[in-house]
């Protein structure tokens, strides 16, 4: 016969470990805030040659970078850059271009998503936009 082995803690020990894992599991997690840089705005490049109307966000969770708007002006096809600027919890500026390619016409819809090189940056403005049109394009123009 078997000698059996009783240990009068381990029933308590494993309801307490139970009753936290299932506190754990049903407590909500605070969900990430999306961090709006300009929201349902009119924008234009330094220039004011390119405009567009939309929604710039950061969402810090999956970091990502969402860029949605529509062309109400634009001098033709060409390259929007929008230089971003964003701080770290010690207070250090990191820079990240953003980039879309656009074929300049008008109500031209832009969704351009990207996620920024320095995971460490929490919040993002955005610095500058210039838009550098197409050289074929411009040189037509002119002749």
């Amino acid at each position: 016969m078997q000698a059996r082995v009783r240990l009068p803690g381990m029933k308590r020990w494993l309801g307490i470990s139970v009753g936290f894992l299932i506190l754990a599991g049903t407590s909500p997690v605070p969900a990430a805030q999306t961090d709006y840089l300009f929201r349902n705005e009119r924008v234009c490049d330094e220039a004011g040659e390119f405009c567009m109307t939309g929604t710039f966000s950061y969402e810090p969770n999956p970091r990502l970078l969402f860029l949605r708007a529509r062309v109400q002006s634009a001098p033709g096809p060409g390259l929007l850059r929008i230089r971003l600027i964003g701080t770290t919890r010690l207070g250090h500026s990191r820079f990240a271009p953003f980039e879309v390619r656009v074929r300049g016409d008008f109500s031209e819809i832009i969704n351009h998503k990207m996620i920024p090189d320095y995971p460490e940056a929490l919040e993002w403005a955005v610095q500058r936009i210039e838009f550098v049109a197409d050289q074929a394009r411009t040189s037509l123009t002119r002749q």
